[in-house]
């Protein structure tokens, strides 16, 4: 799930606004990096437990677990929601490391924070939240938090695989879906990918195959949360050939084309699917 990513966006914004105005800026930038840092986990942690308990039904009921599964066809989403809870933890990861950074920590302790950050309150307080609602304490999803974080704090800290590999989400919101929630958990228009770049590797650079990528993707479709039959459920897993779309539009638009290295734009890759 999105949830925390997009509370903790929010609350970013609101900090990056604060940052632009004058006195904001000159009280943040009186604050030590240890402020700061305290500062910003005490806001978000904050913000998750105020919308948690007003929109998520924390303190509902008493504290239980919930065994969701994996990716078995009997879940409620086949597994994309898992991958759902990874993406979020390794891009708050990614997010939030270079923010430490730019606040005089090092690469290291900033990837440590960054992904402490990630897998305590987006992913260790939601779902202790969720143990007291009706959703439950669910292992299955703290263990793909964890991953997440894992995963953004070791391509933080090593550039050189960060350049190979790209870890991925895809929504296609003309995509036709029955599907009864909002688009944070619309998981019939979602896919989950890794991106092996060409650009990563010395012997493809300055030729056309450094604008190459191949994708490894998985997808789950008419699930809608538990909602429609078993039988008719599919699980796909997928290879893709790729445009690199962050090293192509690089040229024109800097460092604003590294959203491509988190989004997937629909349509813009051949692929191979087996459905199972």
């Amino acid at each position: 799930m999105f949830r925390s990513l997009l509370l903790a966006t929010t609350i970013l914004s609101a900090l990056s606004y604060a940052d632009e105005t004058n006195t904001s800026k000159g009280l943040i930038d009186s604050l030590s990096k240890t402020e700061k840092l305290a500062i910003t986990n005490v806001g978000i942690a904050s913000g998750v437990l105020a919308w948690g308990f007003s929109q998520w039904g924390y303190g509902t009921e008493s504290y239980h677990t919930d065994d969701e599964g994996w990716f078995e066809k009997t879940t409620s989403n086949g597994g994309s929601d898992k991958l759902g809870h990874f993406y979020t933890n390794y891009l708050l990861t990614r997010t939030m490391s270079p923010i430490y950074e730019s606040w005089g920590y090092t690469k290291e302790d900033s990837a440590l924070y960054g992904s402490l950050t990630s897998i305590m309150l987006s992913g260790l307080l939601i779902e202790i939240g969720d143990g007291y609602s009706e959703h439950g304490f669910a292992q299955n999803d703290f263990i793909a938090d964890s991953l997440g974080a894992l995963s953004g704090y070791l391509l933080y800290i090593n550039p050189s695989i960060a350049k190979k590999v790209d870890f991925r989400f895809e929504y296609d919101p003309f995509k036709n879906s029955k599907n009864q929630t909002d688009f944070t958990t619309d998981y019939e228009r979602m896919k989950h990918l890794m991106a092996i770049k060409g650009e990563g590797f010395e012997i493809f650079e300055d030729t056309p195959l450094e604008y190459l990528e191949l994708h490894l993707g998985y997808y789950s479709r008419k699930f809608n949360h538990d909602s429609l039959p078993v039988d008719g459920r599919e699980r796909n897993l997928y290879i893709g050939l790729g445009v690199n779309l962050s090293r192509l539009f690089r040229p024109y638009i800097g460092n604003y084309s590294t959203v491509f290295n988190y989004f997937q734009v629909p349509s813009t890759y051949l692929e191979g699917t087996r459905r199972y």
